[in-house]
């Protein structure tokens, strides 16, 4: 990225993973399960609040639901990637059925996964990826 944004070793205020998904109880498993296995995180309900969370500590994941609203997983996804080329990528839907886009899993992308999930395979990916 550009000179203006500091190195991820030198964020104060770094965090892990950053979610950003609009339903409160998906946020709230997530929180608890990662702080299970000592991951920080920053859980946002919109797009917006979500990019900015990214920009501001610059985490190793990001888990983006589809369908956010007026904006889409996919173009949360796709700013993300254009602001750090190392952030990975988990998008979450429970509609997978449903999604017209085809997900392409394989650089930043690492994945979909289908809302309900299991905890346990949700954190195996985690920490795959990002220890």
């Amino acid at each position: 990225m550009g000179s203006g944004l500091t190195e991820r070793n030198e964020k104060v205020n770094q965090v892990d993973v950053v979610v950003i998904d609009d339903d409160e109880g998906i946020r709230w498993i997530l929180q608890q399960a990662l702080a299970m296995c000592n991951l920080s995180c920053s859980v946002v309900s919109d797009a917006m609040q979500g990019i900015n969370a990214v920009y501001r500590y610059h985490p190793r994941l990001a888990i983006v639901d589809i369908k956010l609203g007026a904006v889409n997983g996919f173009e949360v996804a796709r700013l993300i990637c254009q602001m750090y080329d190392d952030v990975k990528i988990l998008f979450m839907t429970g509609y997978k059925e449903a999604i017209t886009e085809q997900v392409e899993v394989g650089g930043n992308v690492i994945g979909v996964l289908e809302k309900p999930f299991n905890v346990a395979e949700l954190l195996q990916l985690v920490t795959k990826t990002i220890l």
